[in-house]
């Protein structure tokens, strides 16, 4: 009896830390070895914060397996700012890159988009309504449909699109403008239930010249 009482907890402590997110907080003075950052990026922690040069994209190591990446995104100013993160092998470029983006100087994130590599080809759209800073920003991966949820004071909002590709595991952030990221976390794993998630196609997508 005492050895199937061993066993059994043996059995949930592995099973409880397979299970365990890769998480940073960032509440330190720098980022360290557990981040590495793609060539011309320039990420750093200020304020308990990650923030970055306009174009940055790095990824956390310990998120080689996860395909659900979320951080929250705040703006710092009126000029144009996004946050996003990264879903696949980031170190050679083929991963989704999912952003909320503010750029009409009122502070709020009024676009968004589905991107690939480090703010390549994609959709950028307006989102149902702006979105007040902090917002919390999580990518999901079923197949081969990302689902961006965005969660703030104001709410949640939604949206799917469908890359016709997978891009592996892996996680990270990017950074454009004043923007701060905090409390990254991911995990294995993205289906979620997305019956109440708005479709995106290049039917309700904007032009890309109005995007950064």
């Amino acid at each position: 009896m005492r050895m199937v009482l061993v066993l059994g907890t043996v059995s949930a402590v592995l099973s409880a830390t397979s299970a365990m997110a890769a998480h940073d907080d960032f509440d330190r003075a720098s980022l360290g070895k557990k981040w590495v950052l793609t060539p011309g990026s320039d990420l750093y922690i200020a304020n308990d914060q990650m923030q970055g040069t306009s174009l940055s994209l790095g990824y956390f190591k310990r998120s080689a397996s996860d395909t659900t990446v979320s951080a929250t995104v705040t703006t710092n100013g009126g000029d144009v700012e996004y946050g996003a993160v990264a879903s696949g092998d980031i170190a050679s470029g083929n991963n989704a890159f999912v952003k909320i983006q503010s750029q009409d100087g009122s502070g709020l994130f009024g676009t968004a988009a589905f991107y690939t590599g480090n703010n390549g080809n994609g959709l950028f759209f307006t989102l149902d309504s702006p979105v007040p800073s902090p917002a919390t920003l999580t990518a999901s991966f079923c197949g081969t449909v990302a689902t961006m949820t965005i969660r703030s004071s104001a709410g949640k909002q939604k949206y799917t699109y469908d890359y016709g590709t997978t891009f592996g595991t892996g996680g990270g952030l990017g950074t454009y403008g004043s923007v701060s990221l905090d409390d990254y976390k991911s995990k294995p794993g993205g289906c979620t239930d997305a019956a109440d998630a708005v479709v995106i196609r290049q039917s309700n997508a904007k032009d890309l010249s109005l995007s950064k």
